[in-house]
């Protein structure tokens, strides 16, 4: 079994630039971002954690793994679950589609309410951890991850209610602090082709929009 460390160097690995400067995109762009990674690791290695394994946390973790090797080596170590068998049948998934890129052996799949925090206690600080478990959940998770010096990917929609939202707020400043990288999965946002008719519409190019009518098409 790998072991994994955090030995010393005296260059400046990828990880440590990240923690200065970039951004942590989200939703659809994930595929394409440019994961920091642990300072000082000769492989320049990114260690994820995924914390629920439904179908959008599954597809969010090979989103993942499927960053261009040209940015760095990722690999998931640790998958946290409320229910056994989502847990596998996410952790089969991606074996099949990313075998080479997937070392979760038995002992590091956590099944449980306190699973989110044995996963991320897998990471070193400047990991990534992936959130996409129940939103009534997010805060505590974050709160944790922040605590632990990791980069956050989380999806849609990040609370339930205002309690939660004024929390994560908060947590957010905490997070900001300490330089953190966080994403969220408002994929649109990162649409250039929106951020173009956003643009065109503040300038003035449409005229005065009196109603707007917006359509979403994609496959069942």
């Amino acid at each position: 079994m790998t072991k994994y460390t955090t030995p010393t160097s005296s260059g400046i690995s990828r990880r440590q630039f990240f923690s200065h400067s970039g951004k942590f995109a989200g939703g659809g762009a994930l595929a394409g971002l440019a994961l920091p990674t642990v300072h000082g690791q000769s492989s320049d290695l990114t260690k994820l954690a995924l914390v629920g394994c439904g179908g959008r946390g599954t597809g969010a973790a090979s989103n993942a793994l499927s960053v261009s090797h040209t940015n760095g080596p990722t690999k998931l170590v640790a998958m946290a679950d409320v229910y056994q068998s989502k847990l596998e049948r996410s952790y089969n998934g991606l074996v099949n589609k990313h075998k080479e890129k997937v070392d979760v052996p038995e002992e590091r799949r956590f099944v449980g309410f306190d699973g989110y925090r044995k996963a991320m206690d897998v990471l070193d600080p400047g990991d990534v951890v992936i959130f996409t478990s129940p939103c009534a959940f997010r805060w505590v998770h974050y709160e944790y991850a922040i605590r632990r010096g990791l980069n956050v990917f989380m999806e849609k929609p990040v609370t339930p209610d205002g309690f939660s939202s004024r929390k994560m707020l908060e947590l957010n400043e905490e997070a900001k602090k300490i330089n953190l990288k966080v994403g969220v999965g408002l994929m649109c946002r990162h649409s250039q082709a929106r951020q173009e008719l956003k643009a065109r519409i503040e300038e003035g190019e449409l005229g005065q929009i009196l109603n707007l009518r917006a359509y979403r098409m994609q496959s069942a």
